[in-house]
């Protein structure tokens, strides 16, 4: 059987340091659109402010999500796994528009969120295995 609690805390770290260098690749996207792209942006001054504002939320969404799956995985807490659980969706919906719902997208970007995505996908599964043991009773023989 194995230790759904060390899997999740792996996933967790890797997101940590995945999501770090998405933010990063895809502030450097933006530039470059605007940069190449600054006649399209110019005729919509919102689409801009709109990828951006939603980086910077997913960004702050998942920076939270991340450190409650941490503290929560290693004090063994089940609730701050779940809170953690649920901060994922609005991650995922984040994450989901900066693919399909932008303006202009990129093949970068795509392969990127798509990747963050599965990472996303597969905490879920093992924070749910990890909620499930975390918080059933407990009997001492």
């Amino acid at each position: 059987m194995v230790d759904a609690s060390l899997a999740y805390e792996i996933l967790m770290y890797l997101n940590s340091f995945y999501f770090g260098l998405l933010a990063f690749v895809e502030l450097g996207v933006f530039i470059y659109k605007l940069v190449k792209l600054g006649k399209r942006y110019s005729l919509i001054p919102t689409t801009l402010i709109w990828d951006v504002g939603y980086l910077f939320g997913t960004t702050l969404l998942e920076t939270i999500r991340i450190y409650l799956g941490r503290k929560s995985s290693l004090s063994k807490h089940g609730w701050q796994v779940i809170v953690s659980v649920i901060l994922t969706f609005p991650c995922m919906a984040g994450i989901w528009y900066l693919i399909y719902f932008q303006e202009v997208s990129i093949q970068l970007e795509i392969i990127l969120c798509a990747l963050e995505l599965m990472l996303q996908f597969t905490e879920i599964v093992y924070a749910t295995i990890f909620t499930i043991t975390a918080c059933r009773p407990r009997t001492y023989t």
